[in-house]
């Protein structure tokens, strides 16, 4: 498996757009998704006491909307919900529910809590803003973005 491009948040236009500071010659291309991270401490292995590295949660979710050479402007997306292909108005109820039922968000009331050593809680940090300087990384998870294929089948 190829490597992940991996970068950082180079400058912050606006709300819902950024640019990172890799583009086309790291392999980056329109409609490629990334994951700003938050990165919190350095865990260790309990067995060998050697670091396993540190932990990471998302801050955010991107699509590249331009390339170039050694930068991407992006825009900020939600990748638990399905890329419009048509007119929602020609959208079933039925079709509408399944959606839905099926978006990740919405499991969240099956998780439990989990019978925990309390004195072992580390506690969650907060996790701030997307900043200047946070690193992202690509997601392999969705492949190619389904934006880009929509808008390379378009142009076939």
């Amino acid at each position: 498996m190829a490597a992940l491009i991996e970068g950082k948040v180079a400058r912050i236009l606006s709300d819902n757009i950024v640019i990172i500071n890799v583009g086309t010659a790291a392999g980056v291309k329109p409609g490629m998704p990334f994951v700003v991270l938050a990165q919190g401490e350095e865990v260790a292995d309990p067995e060998t006491g050697k670091p396993l590295g540190r932990w990471e949660t998302p801050k955010g979710h991107l699509r590249v909307t331009h390339a170039q050479e050694r930068m991407a402007t992006c825009e900020g997306f939600d990748p638990t919900r399905p890329v419009e292909t048509g007119d929602p108005r020609s959208n079933v109820l039925s079709a509408a529910m399944i959606a839905h039922s099926m978006r990740p968000e919405t499991w969240r009331a099956a998780v439990t809590n989990l019978n925990v050593n309390r004195s072992e809680v580390a506690g969650m940090p907060t996790i701030g803003p997307i900043s200047v300087g946070d690193v992202v990384r690509e997601m392999p998870t969705l492949g190619a973005a389904p934006q880009a294929k929509q808008d390379e089948k378009k142009a076939q």
